[in-house]
């Protein structure tokens, strides 16, 4: 028997399952839906074929399932091949966990080519691995999840600060204590206002609110990361006062490719949730945003929203 990896959007794929299962009955019996096999190196690989092994990789952005990363695996069964995607039912389910996750890469090799391969190829894809191939996956799985195992362990020996330095790790040191805890005068921060307030037409590209009263400038990278960008119109967005202060905790993102604006899943219920997946048009510089966009990613759950198309990490 042969083994594949599949990597999927959960919620086109997935045949209506839970996209972040937290007991492997969630999946079992669950029918998805992949493109037909190539290779690590290269090339068409075997069919699918009842009794195979499946290891589910869900895709992680909120644009295309919002999974988990590495999720599962099972067994397929009423496999039917077709021309260019095959179908099958996932029996026999083991969730793995902890989720090995491609999300804030830091960069560098993981030690897997399997896994550096869908780094770089991060669209909707189905591997046939060879026996070398899972090894070397299998252990690098392995002692992630010896790793993450022994330290989720300890947290609860933690205090809250060192707990969140470890779940959000460089970007937490480099962003969000940058931006929470350090105070420093903003002597044109007036101007800075003035220019994204023309910039933007007086509107907030989020909820169209025209109030000049309670708009406010909204920088994307914090300012006393990099002094050179701080006032920079491109490092700004003019935003309703809330929305604003959303922005800055992370609850709210702009994909930086979509341009449609994510929300954080603690917000569910509330009245943002239905700015979830609404378009933004702005000025601002889509590297500055995707920064802000990775942080969030690290830090948040999101709202499910309507993917674009099945591609795309």
């Amino acid at each position: 028997m042969r083994t594949f990896l599949l990597k999927i959007n959960c919620e086109l794929h997935l045949g209506g399952a839970e996209p972040r299962p937290t007991d492997a009955s969630q999946w079992e019996g669950t029918r998805l839906q992949f493109p037909n096999p190539s290779l690590i190196e290269g090339g068409r690989g075997t069919s699918v074929a009842n009794g195979d092994t499946l290891i589910v990789w869900c895709h992680e952005d909120p644009l295309f399932g919002g999974g988990l990363g590495l999720t599962a695996e099972g067994i397929a069964s009423d496999v039917a091949v077709g021309e260019s995607e095959t179908t099958g039912t996932l029996v026999k389910v083991r969730l793995i966990k902890p989720h090995y996750r491609l999300r804030g890469w830091p960069g560098g090799s993981s030690g897997s080519d399997v896994i550096d391969h869908i780094l770089s190829h991060r669209h909707l894809r189905s591997y046939e691995l060879t026996a070398a191939e899972l090894a070397e996956f299998r252990v690098v799985v392995a002692e992630y999840i010896a790793k993450r195992s022994a330290l989720l362990a300890t947290t609860q020996y933690m205090s809250d600060e060192e707990r969140a330095l470890e779940n959000d790790q460089a970007a937490v040191l480099d962003g969000f204590q940058r931006r929470f805890t350090m105070q420093e005068a903003r002597p044109d921060q007036a101007e800075f206002r003035a220019a994204l307030i023309k910039l933007y037409n007086g509107r907030c590209p989020i909820t169209r609110c025209g109030v000049h009263a309670v708009l406010q400038a909204a920088h994307i990278v914090p300012f006393s990361k990099d002094i050179a960008l701080r006032n920079d119109p491109k490092n700004g967005l003019i935003l309703r006062s809330d929305l604003h202060s959303l922005f800055d905790k992370f609850l709210v993102s702009v994909h930086p490719k979509s341009n449609r604006l994510v929300v954080a899943a603690e917000l569910a219920g509330s009245t943002y949730a239905q700015f979830s997946g609404r378009s933004v048009e702005h000025f601002a510089s889509k590297d500055l945003l995707r920064a802000h966009y990775l942080f969030f990613k690290e830090t948040r759950d999101w709202l499910p929203i309507e993917p674009v198309n099945s591609k795309g990490q």
